[in-house]
């Protein structure tokens, strides 16, 4: 019986190192087909045009097709569903935006984890969120609202897009570090928080900053501060809150691409290398600014370290607020 174990061992062992050389080849050879990579949002959004720039690169320097594949619905979750799933071969890839990060957060029952069911790859990009207020209030600065504000506990609003919205979370942040009471008003999307804030029944904003530098820069809403850890390029003259005074209040939201969890370090590495060579080119940059988002990437260590931050940060802030996918 022991000589059969023995026997049964050094098969399964000289299989298992037959295997290393073509698992070592198949990574060498890497990409031999089409490799597809979801978005988990409708075309036309800055997720699905951000996917596009990159595959359509992508398809150049890898030699292979890259093809953009739309999986849209519950914030981002159907495609990260299907990634999740999917074998780790490099084949199948997410361009994922900031939500992934916020799904444990606002979903029950969440089929997958985005940092233990995922390999991240490359950051892609930051959107900036931008502080805005009616100019009805006369305030400049993030001084001058933190002033006005405590002067006047729990009678300014905040307009809030939804209450699961990041955007939504970035002001609640702020409200906790600068120790101000706003009253928190929800509404149904962007579009009609813009519309109060426009007429003056809303008071404050926070908001990515290619939804609201239109009306800024029309004089329509006064910008306060960018919630990123630099200035914006697409308003380098308004100041972080890091500036203002508030240096530990940073929250941007992001792009990013990611594959099943498992994926071989040779894969990881060619696509990390290939996505940072097409995101330096100076076109590449200028459509991002175009479409409201900055490039911004790393080594896939960098983005995993963000998002096990963000993960963590998104938890306990929904939690101290009590948003949840419900309210």
């Amino acid at each position: 019986m022991k000589t059969r174990r023995r026997l049964l061992a050094l098969t399964t062992l000289g299989l298992a190192w037959a295997a290393m050389p073509f698992a070592a080849a198949a990574q060498a050879s890497w990409p031999e087909h089409p490799i597809k990579m979801l978005v988990g949002f409708p075309p036309g959004g800055s997720t699905d045009q951000a996917a596009r720039l990159v595959a359509a690169r992508l398809t150049q320097s890898l030699g292979q097709s890259v093809v953009v594949e739309n999986r849209a619905g519950a914030s981002g979750n159907i495609a990260a569903d299907v990634v999740a799933a999917a074998p780790p071969d490099g084949y199948t890839l997410l361009m994922a935006a900031s939500s992934f990060a916020a799904a444990p957060a606002f979903t029950d029952k969440l089929s997958w984890d985005p940092v233990k069911s995922f390999t991240p790859i490359a950051q892609v990009a930051t959107v900036p969120i931008l502080a805005v207020t009616t100019p009805k209030l006369g305030v400049k600065n993030a001084e001058e609202l933190v002033k006005l504000s405590k002067s006047k506990p729990g009678q300014l609003n905040l307009a809030s897009p939804g209450p699961t919205t990041l955007v939504r979370l970035s002001g609640e942040q702020f409200k906790q570090i600068a120790g101000i009471d706003w009253v928190t008003v929800h509404y149904k999307g962007g579009a009609p928080a813009m519309q109060d804030m426009l007429a003056g029944t809303a008071d404050v904003m926070f908001a990515n900053i290619s939804d609201v530098m239109a009306q800024v820069s029309a004089g329509k809403l006064q910008p306060i501060a960018v919630a990123s850890t630099n200035r914006s390029a697409m308003a380098p003259d308004i100041p972080t809150f890091r500036e203002a005074g508030y240096p530990d209040f940073v929250f941007t939201t992001w792009q990013a691409v990611v594959g099943p969890a498992g994926m071989p370090r040779a894969i990881v590495e060619r696509l990390n290398a290939e996505i940072r060579k097409i995101l330096a080119q100076p076109d590449i940059q200028a459509q991002f600014l175009k479409m409201g988002t900055e490039v911004s990437t790393g080594r896939p260590e960098d983005f995993a370290a963000l998002l096990v931050q963000d993960v963590a940060k998104i938890k306990r802030l929904a939690k101290s607020v009590g948003a949840t996918s419900t309210n």
